[in-house]
């Protein structure tokens, strides 16, 4: 979206991003993640919250309420999370998945404001990631194969490299 910036102190069509440490939302302290968002006539817009997250967060639901002709409704939001964990789990050691379908879905984590993102690279003895100097770990761990003597196994970390 392409929004201009302009430091001039008489326009309007303006959008303020304020950090305030005392900050409270339904008279109760705000956690880092709460923020309160006013658009006013005008196109005033303001939002406040106690930590950057909050202004992401405030920023998000801005972006959900403009319309397709890029106009944002009067309205008066404050908003905390329910839950301080709200994430996604995705498997790529299963599921193998594009760069770029990679970062969608992370932007549309950050527009449903989910604040956690566990991205599992492995499973089992599989091993799906190349590092340089380490190719015996691709090609001894990419085969699901059990090892009856769990003293016997071998089990790789990055500092011990590929001897």
């Amino acid at each position: 979206m392409n929004i201009p910036v302009s430091d001039h102190s008489g326009d309007s069509n303006k959008i303020h991003l304020v950090l305030s440490s005392d900050l409270k939302i339904d008279d109760q302290s705000a956690c880092d993640e709460s923020y309160t968002l006013s658009v006013k006539p005008k196109c005033d817009i303001t939002i406040t919250a106690k930590a950057p997250a909050g202004i992401f967060y405030g920023i998000q639901s801005l972006l959900s309420i403009v319309d397709s002709e890029r106009s944002v409704p009067q309205c008066e939001a404050s908003d905390r999370p329910r839950y301080s964990y709200r994430g996604m789990h995705m498997d790529v050691s299963r599921n193998f998945h594009p760069m770029s379908q990679m970062l969608k879905l992370l932007d549309v984590m950050a527009m449903y404001k989910m604040n956690k993102f566990h991205f599992h690279l492995t499973d089992d003895e599989g091993w799906r990631l190349e590092i340089p100097g380490l190719e015996e770990l691709i090609e001894v761990s990419s085969r699901n194969h059990r090892c009856p003597h769990f003293s016997l196994c071998r089990f790789y970390l990055l500092e011990q490299g590929s001897n």
